[in-house]
């Protein structure tokens, strides 16, 4: 029975598209506003403290289940400033089609935004074994 209800709750979360990457813009946001906001609109991820970085100040976010991991760039002030989703060739058409519908395409593997008056840019690049969806401020 626990196997039943685990298995219907991934497949409800696969196809309604909680899988795909940010539908919240992170940057400007602080760390404590990330981690309230990865909680409740994101909960399959969770925070990975396992690596460490001397050069970048970062909140590494992980999802197991669909292979997508998420990668805030913070200042030494603790504001966002740039975001990597980086996943698994399995989410890419799912990937392009919520950054279609979200975001205005610009050409190939790029869009912008506008959020509170403020011009973004959302790149993807297709890597060997992954794709890598990128959020910056203009």
């Amino acid at each position: 029975m626990k196997n039943s209800i685990f298995y219907l709750s991934l497949i409800l979360f696969l196809a309604t598209g909680s899988g795909t990457a940010l539908g919240q813009n992170f940057i400007g946001l602080n760390s404590a506003e990330i981690a309230g906001l990865m909680k409740t609109t994101y909960p399959q991820f969770k925070l990975d403290k396992s690596a460490v970085n001397h050069t970048f100040k970062y909140l590494k976010y992980v999802d197991k289940i669909t292979e997508q991991t998420a990668l805030f760039f913070m200042t030494d002030n603790d504001i966002c400033t740039y975001v990597r989703w980086m996943s698994d060739y399995s989410n890419l058409n799912d990937m392009i089609g919520m950054l279609n519908k979200k975001y205005r395409k610009n050409g190939a593997n790029s869009w912008s935004f506008v959020d509170k008056g403020e011009n973004y840019t959302v790149t993807l690049v297709e890597d060997e074994w992954y794709f890598t969806v990128s959020y910056r401020k203009d």
